[in-house]
């Protein structure tokens, strides 16, 4: 599933990274031309998502500045954003983002580069999946979410003259990571994780 996820993303000018760790995952981003600065925005109380929150450091280890966003003006043409995606969706090469709060929102709307970290375990055939779970997130109560979007590439508009032109509203580049073993994942044993891996 991953060759066509990253086949599909590739076709809508985004890029799909697989990492085995979030070792490898920090590598990526550390390493990527985005980060020239050393800065990365992320969203608020990230450092408490599990198991994503356990990037942080090995970022920091790295030399990079992580910033939480706020107001869309802190964000807004930041070099490079970080999120966490809830689905990666193999048909169309898409993300399925969904967040309770406008300054973890705007992370993936206003910096130019955004990488997008999931599970292998939240890899998908098809688009399908995405209706159940879009289903669950926006009933009312404890769980709903407020901001949900699937995104397949950077952002892109043709209203201009009628030319297709990139990162107009919204980011140049969309980076993907999809990791094998997060390292706080204790719902897969290491015979759960080796199969699943064979399949993709």
């Amino acid at each position: 599933m991953f060759a066509q996820f990253q086949s599909r993303l590739s076709a809508a000018g985004g890029v799909a990274h697989w990492a085995e760790d979030l070792a490898q995952a920090a590598e990526i981003i550390a390493t990527h031309p985005a980060l020239a600065e050393q800065r990365l925005i992320i969203p608020p109380a990230f450092a408490a998502c599990q198991p994503w929150g356990a990037l942080l450091p090995l970022l920091s280890a790295r030399g990079i500045r992580l910033e939480e966003a706020t107001i869309p003006e802190r964000v807004a043409d930041a070099p490079a954003g970080l999120s966490c995606a809830s689905l990666a969706i193999a048909e169309t090469g898409s993300v399925f983002l969904a967040d309770n709060a406008l300054a973890a929102r705007i992370v993936g709307m206003l910096t130019l580069t955004h990488f997008v970290l999931v599970s292998a375990g939240q890899l998908v055939p098809l688009l399908d999946e995405a209706a159940t779970l879009l289903q669950t997130l926006t009933r009312p109560g404890p769980q709903q979410q407020h901001y949900i979007s699937l995104v397949t590439g950077p952002s892109r508009t043709a209203d201009i003259e009628r030319t297709l032109t990139i990162g107009v509203q919204g980011p140049r580049a969309l980076c993907v990571i999809v990791v094998a073993t997060p390292a706080s994942d204790p719902s897969l044993s290491r015979e759960e994780v080796k199969d699943r891996d064979n399949e993709l």
